[in-house]
Parts: structure tokens; sequence; C-alpha cells
């Protein structure tokens, strides 16, 4: 199988990469920086230099590719211009999707997120309830008008599944999310724990259902994937534990007192270039503290959740390889 991975130095999109070489298909990566992915992609993924956001450089990316996995994206951090959301997540999306429909391409596996169903706080997402009123933040409103977009091209023919992760984590090339959280806490740089929680996945069983859905996903269906739920405080005792530390979980800090404290810093970080403690967007994210029923893709992919301890216990074993935590 000849395969093109966009995002193939992020998370999920390095994860992709491997396990396809590994199961012996024909891999190629769009990238921006060559010398980095030649760093962190194994020596068989062929690099093709190119930008989601240039769409001239994809046409050729795409050519004679059977399978598209659709990665790349600018997921939910700070960002000191919003617009970039728009630019990489939909546009992006938008480009990637034009040339596949273009290059006939057999099958788009897309990476969406769980930030695209409705739920009241501290509610449950299904398939079944896609959000169609706007997001609260600029990355989740990107991830809206991709996953619209992407419906057109179906519309004319692409034949595309959707995954829908929640907060992934994992061994990675990059630190964002839950692995900085990890960092963080193990370098004893957090004195306070964010409010709220999130649900939790751990990157190879995203890997499994991104496999899976190219092979036996149905066009235009969305598949939510999670291992379970868990706060903050449950998030720090897990590391803790793994870690071999002792069990000297912080404090949860006041959500409102957060919510007043990055409303007030969000516009300085942005006059100024730096980056917040806690973004609003983040802080929205995390509090509205929604769980995911990824009983579709256990029953339809095969995938099975990793626990919070093992899936913890294995990142903490990858970021003290990397030097990026203390070793004891």
């Amino acid at each position: 199988m000849n395969v093109l991975v966009t995002g193939a130095t992020g998370l999920i999109g390095n994860a992709l990469a491997r396990r396809l070489v590994a199961r012996g298909d024909t891999v190629r990566a769009l990238v921006r920086d060559l010398e980095k992915a030649t760093r962190v992609l194994p020596p068989e993924v062929k690099l093709v230099r190119g930008d989601v956001t240039a769409p001239d450089s994809l046409p050729a990316a795409v050519q004679g590719v059977d399978q598209v996995f659709h990665s790349a994206g600018m997921p939910e951090q700070w960002q000191r211009d919003d617009s970039i959301f728009d630019r990489v997540n939909r546009q992006g999306t938008v480009n990637v999707l034009k040339a596949s429909l273009d290059a006939k391409v057999k099958r788009v596996i897309y990476t969406s997120t769980m930030d695209v169903f409705a739920a009241p706080r501290g509610g449950t997402l299904v398939e079944t309830n896609i959000d169609s009123a706007p997001k609260p933040t600029a990355y989740e409103r990107s991830k809206q008008a991709a996953e619209r977009e992407a419906e057109l091209f179906r519309q004319q023919g692409l034949d595309l599944v959707y995954v829908n992760p929640a907060a992934v984590y994992g061994p990675s090339p990059v630190h964002v999310g839950l692995n900085s959280f990890f960092i963080r806490l193990l370098n004893r740089q957090m004195p306070l724990l964010p409010p709220g929680g999130v649900s939790v996945a751990y990157v190879d069983g995203v890997t499994d259902v991104h496999l899976a859905a190219a092979g036996r996903g149905l066009s235009g269906e969305r598949y939510l994937v999670a291992d379970e739920h868990a706060n903050h405080a449950e998030l720090a005792r897990a590391t803790l534990q793994a870690a071999g530390r002792p069990l000297r979980v912080p404090p949860v800090a006041p959500a409102p007192v957060l919510k007043v404290l990055s409303a007030g810093l969000a516009p300085l970080a942005r006059i100024f270039g730096f980056t917040p403690l806690i973004a609003p967007g983040q802080l929205s994210f995390l509090l509205w503290d929604a769980h995911v029923d990824a009983s579709k893709a256990q029953r339809e992919l095969g995938f099975r959740p990793t626990p919070l301890a093992e899936g913890v216990a294995r990142t903490i074993a990858f970021l003290r390889q990397e030097k990026l935590v203390p070793q004891d």
C-alpha cells in the first residue's frame, strides 16, 4: 500500500508513520523541515517537502498514493495570532482533500477531535451529537469548520473517514498537552494543578484506530477514541506513581481565579509575545470536562483502551530516555 502521512513529525502522525513502515507499507511524509524529519522518522519513510498551507506543494505528494492519513494540524495551545488555527486546520485540510480528490486517492483518514461534538459540562460525547453552534475557542471552531469542508469533498466523491481522539499522549517528537503536563509536574514546575479534567487516549490505541479505520471504517463515519476520563489530581497521582515519586499532589487552582488571570494575561501576551500561564481556550476546554463514549470504535474497529497507569508509565519511561524529566 502506498500511503502519505501529513503531520508525521507530530505525536499522532509520527506514530502512524512508524506503524505503517513496520507493517510493510510504502510511506511518504509531507514535511516542512527535512532536517528535523530525518531525525524523527524511520529511514524507510520518503520525505516530500511541502506544507498543508501551500497547495502547490501537494499534488506531487499525493501522486500515486492509495491512502492519505491527514494528521497535520495546529493543536489546542496558545498562539499569539489565533488566525493560524483556521489557516492550518481548516484551509490546510481543504488543500489536502482537494489534492487527494484530484489524484483519485482511494481513502483519506482524517484526524479530527472530540471537540466537534456537543455535551454539557461534565457530559458525555457520542458520534451522533455534532455541535452545530460555534465553539468557544479558535482551535475548536477551526476543527468544526474543517469537518464541514471535509463533508463537501465527500459529496464530490472523496472516500473519507474521521477519527476523533480525546487528549492524546505518549512517546512523541513533540511535547504539548498531556506530555507537557507530565514534564512540568516531574520537573517541579507546577505548584498548582489546573481545575477540571479531560478524557485521555494513549497514542498506541489512537494509532490502532486510524489503521483500522483505513481498512474497515465506513466513509463519512466518525470514531471517537478515549481510554478513560481523569481529573488533574488523578493524572498527577498516576504520573508521580509511575515516576516512583512521593505522592505529594499539588493543590488544584480555583477556577474563578484562573478565569480572571487567563482573561487578563491573554491580551498582554499578544502584545509582548510571552506564553500565558494558561490561555483562555485551554481553560475553557478543561472546565468543559467532557467524557468520551468510545464504544463505537471498540465495537466496529476493535479499539482496546490502554489503562491510565500503563500509558503514563510508558510515557514517563520515554521522557526519561529523552532526558526531559529526572531519572528518579
